[in-house]
Order: structure tokens, then sequence, then C-alpha cells
């Protein structure tokens, strides 16, 4: 499967792409994950259903948001700083 040129499924190009993004540990994770669910294990999902698509898409936006928000987070806005006069030169008083 791994050198094999054609028949490529999903399955192996999912494998491909967390092989250049996991650590170790993580891959040895996922492999362990798949292995089990081909072997029967749910995992609390009982019945084939929108619900696991569902959760995993939840998974993704909450800690994609986490992740951009940690690097809005660390930037200096330097540009948004709004400076307001309230010298007695600045008010400007009709009465």
């Amino acid at each position: 499967m791994a050198k094999q040129k054609d028949g490529i499924t999903d399955l192996t190009k999912v494998l491909i792409s967390a092989a250049k993004k996991f650590s170790n540990q993580e891959y040895s994770r996922l492999q362990s994950v798949i292995f089990a669910m081909l072997h029967g294990v749910t995992y609390g999902y009982d019945t084939m259903d929108q619900r696991f698509l569902n959760e995993s898409h939840d998974i993704k936006f909450i800690h994609t948001a986490e992740k951009k928000f940690k690097k809005i987070k660390k930037k200096k806005h330097k540009d948004n700083i709004v400076y307001i006069d309230f010298s007695k030169e600045g008010i400007k008083d009709d009465a």
C-alpha cells in the first residue's frame, strides 16, 4: 500500500497527509484508532448517521478558531490605536 501507485484510496491519502503533519506519537494513535474501527470498535457511535460528521466538524471549528485567536492575540497591533483629546482646547461647547 505504501509504495503502490495504483489503487490509492482515500484512506491511503489521509494517512499520507497525516504522516507529513503528525508527530510519531500522533500518527501511532491514528493508526490504532483506524485499526480498532476496522475491527468493530465504535467509540460511542453505534449507528451510521450524521452525528459523527457534525461532532467532528465542531471539533475542527473550535480548535481552528482557538488557534486563530492565539495568533491574533500574539500580534501587536500598532495601527488600531485611537487617541482621544480630552483637553480643554479639544472640546467645543456651544452652550
